[in-house]
């Protein structure tokens, strides 16, 4: 019964949201916290939502599991076992990027930021004049903005820079009038690379900005 109770709530519940009868703090639910988090910062949540929930209902039931007087450490270590594994294979597609499989994207080829900055150089309006442009011939699109890093530095430091960089493309795009109702911003770190990050112009075609069309 846990278990199907945790599961349909997994849909809608984050990590943030601990139950408070549950020993969320334990240091046995260390691995599947960062786990989670890692395929939740990967874009597990849009490309394997399925996955990403089930894992967070294995790690509620392990949470809850851990609380009750009757402890079973192999029961507690298989939940937890499962709930990395599936927020691994989530993480693991997200970072092959399959939510774009049924995307449109438009690319933004052009966009320059200040090093490790969110400040749009002054070379990128051209391109950004563009989507402008673009945004206002197909006015029935809403869109993502979405904004990648190469893989220098660490994931936590990226994936924050990225999502700086999304909002600041997505205030351009509102202060020369599109609608901000149109817009969502997202940064994905370097967990979606389209080129080898080994060579200076991998890493250069992996700091990139995009359109994603959400409708």
């Amino acid at each position: 019964m846990i278990k199907r109770i945790l599961i349909a709530a997994a849909a809608t519940l984050t990590l943030s949201a601990c139950a408070p009868h549950m020993n969320m703090n334990s240091s046995e639910l260390d691995d599947a916290r960062k786990a989670i988090a890692d395929a939740k910062a990967a874009g597990a949540e849009t490309c394997a939502p399925k996955l990403q929930a089930e894992a967070v209902a294995y790690y509620y039931w392990a949470a809850h599991e851990i609380t009750e007087d009757d402890v079973h450490p192999d029961e507690n270590a298989h939940l937890i076992d499962t709930a990395i594994s599936k927020a691994n294979e989530a993480r693991t597609l997200a970072k092959k990027g399959c939510n774009k499989v049924n995307v449109e994207i438009i690319k933004m080829e052009g966009v320059y930021f200040d090093n490790n900055s969110a400040t749009l150089r002054p070379a990128s309006v051209a391109t950004l004049d563009k989507a402008v442009a673009t945004l206002n011939r197909r006015a029935s699109i809403n869109v993502e903005v979405a904004a990648h890093t190469d893989s220098s530095g660490s994931d936590t430091y990226n994936l924050a820079l990225s999502e700086r960089r999304a909002a600041s493309v997505k205030d351009y795009l509102v202060a020369h009038g599109i609608d901000a109702s149109r817009l969502s911003s997202r940064g994905y770190g370097e967990t979606q690379p389209v080129a080898s990050n080994t060579s200076t112009e991998g890493r250069a075609k992996n700091r990139r900005v995009e359109l994603r069309v959400m409708n």
